[in-house]
């Protein structure tokens, strides 16, 4: 009886109700806590798969406990092309929270890669439930939304760093003419980047830049692996270029039509896009 002698059943009763409700959500960790778009950021292992042992490993490098569990893999969302993966496999799960999942349970896991080995072991991000094949449908195209999203989110804060954004054609290649330090004379390494410059005619000022504009822009023409991965430029070229006033090379200053003029670099592979990518790129400026 409560201090105003009504029974407390009914109210006791809900609350037992309601801590169970609370518990069967928590199941879901991290999910809760971060958007899908944030668990598809930090991990690099989605899977869809189902729970077939709990405090077990497939894994023979792993130590048994009570947060790690057996998973059936039942669909590849997202890996890394060197991890062999696929339908059917059975992967080790680090949970984060010990009990969080019991066998039986289908769910959608965002894992970060642990030990590769006679098997793999994953760290869990967060999981989300899913049990029906509609589910599945459902969850393959959200963490394809989501990772686009994501993407559209780190272009979004690449093109407020850059200093222009044009979209246009590679007139000429030639090599960078860069001055040595007064203190110091020009050395040359196995990792020197052997500048090269890049004149581009803007047809389209998107940010900072007028049409008919040409802008010197530079980049590596060594092949060594410290430069791999950096977009490069061709005569003829044609595309949407994230340019950065050159903090790089050492100089600033480039030369153009017997002037000096600002010179940019773009070494980001976000700052070489397609030329349709101008429409994309006008829309995310426009976004708030």
């Amino acid at each position: 009886m409560t201090t105003d002698g009504r029974s407390e059943g009914p109210m006791r009763t809900w609350s037992v109700i309601l801590l169970a409700v609370a518990l069967s959500l928590s199941g879901s960790v991290g999910a809760a806590q971060m958007s899908r778009a944030a668990l598809v950021k930090r991990s690099d292992i989605i899977l869809i798969g189902t729970v077939t042992q709990v405090g077990a490993v497939a894994v023979p490098e792993v130590p048994a406990s009570a947060r790690t569990v057996v998973v059936r893999v039942d669909q590849v969302l997202q890996k890394p092309l060197a991890v062999a993966l696929t339908r059917g496999d059975s992967v080790t799960v680090e949970t984060l929270r010990a009990g969080s999942l019991k066998p039986g349970t289908q769910a959608t896991f965002y894992t970060t890669g642990w030990i590769f080995g006679r098997g793999v072991a994953v760290r869990e991000v967060g999981h989300e439930p899913g049990r029906s094949p509609v589910v599945l449908e459902d969850q393959q195209e959200a963490v394809a939304r989501a990772r686009r999203e994501m993407h559209d989110a780190d272009l979004k804060a690449h093109i407020e760093t850059a200093a222009m954004v044009v979209a246009g054609r590679v007139e000429e290649v030639r090599p960078a003419e860069l001055p040595a330090a007064p203190a110091r004379p020009k050395r040359i390494s196995e990792h020197d980047p052997n500048w090269q410059e890049a004149i581009i005619q803007v047809e389209d000022g998107i940010k900072g830049a007028q049409a008919g504009e040409r802008v010197v822009v530079r980049f590596p023409g060594s092949p060594d692996v410290a430069w791999v991965g950096t977009p490069r430029f061709a005569v003829g070229q044609e595309g949407t270029f994230l340019l950065h006033t050159d903090s790089t090379s050492g100089s600033p200053r480039a030369t153009w039509g017997g002037k000096s003029v600002t010179a940019y670099t773009a070494l980001h592979k976000l700052d070489v896009l397609s030329r349709q990518d101008a429409t994309r790129v006008r829309d995310l400026i426009r976004k708030p």
